[in-house]
């Protein structure tokens, strides 16, 4: 009766053993499933809440640093008759390579500091779902600036009204960052446009204004 009672007792034991192993290997396999199919979900969501924070940070730093003290003055210099009629117009190019260098250096310091800082994503809000969009654990997002920061000067004309015209000059800015989450990581590149000066032109504008060459374009935006 004993030995019976003792087998009965070992067999049981098997048993729930077998079915805690068995539980915890299905409970295993769908965190694997779960974390395969949610993955590009999660990688996708980091990169763009990791865009935004980074094109906000490079903005801030353009605006704050060069972008308020540009006048378009400073970047194109013009000459005019005594009749006020413009004659000439050149790119002031050690004042462009000036502000293409500042920038590079301020979008670089503010890369930098990104690194420094953790943006947690909610899992609802990172699944796309509206009504938990603030529930479920919140996943580490870390930004790590790679590569080189690229700047360049553009500028485009536009009608602004009867007989006016608008020639506007922008920070042209693509960084390379790093977007790493638990156990991945994805390049991305982030893209801003700054405005940093513009000039209202009365009449037609003359071909020395349209035909200025910034340093580094290779092409230039044509009136509409």
């Amino acid at each position: 009766m004993f030995r019976k009672k003792s087998l009965f007792s070992l067999n049981r034991k098997k048993v729930v053993f077998l079915f805690m192993a068995l539980m915890i290997f299905l409970f295993l396999r769908l965190l694997i499933f779960m974390e395969h199919r949610l993955r590009p979900t999660f990688l996708a969501a980091a990169v763009f809440y990791a865009d935004n924070a980074a094109t906000e940070a490079i903005n801030e730093a353009v605006y704050g640093e060069v972008a308020q003290s540009m006048l378009y003055d400073d970047l194109v210099r013009i000459q005019k008759d005594q009749a006020g009629k413009i004659t000439m117009a050149q790119v002031n190019t050690p004042e462009v390579n000036r502000v293409i260098s500042l920038t590079t250096l301020r979008v670089q310091e503010s890369l930098r500091a990104l690194q420094n800082e953790v943006i947690r994503i909610p899992l609802g809000q990172a699944l796309g779902s509206y009504f938990l969009a603030n529930l479920g654990p919140r996943i580490p997002v870390v930004i790590v600036p790679v590569g080189r920061v690229n700047t360049d000067i553009i500028d485009v004309f536009e009608e602004a009204g009867i007989n006016q015209t608008r020639h506007k000059i922008y920070l042209d800015i693509i960084a390379e960052v790093q977007v790493v989450i638990p156990f991945v990581a994805s390049s991305t590149e982030v893209v801003t446009k700054v405005p940093i000066a513009e000039c209202l032109y009365q009449g037609e504008v003359p071909d020395t204004v349209i035909n200025l060459q910034f340093p580094g374009q290779e092409f230039h935006t044509p009136l509409p």
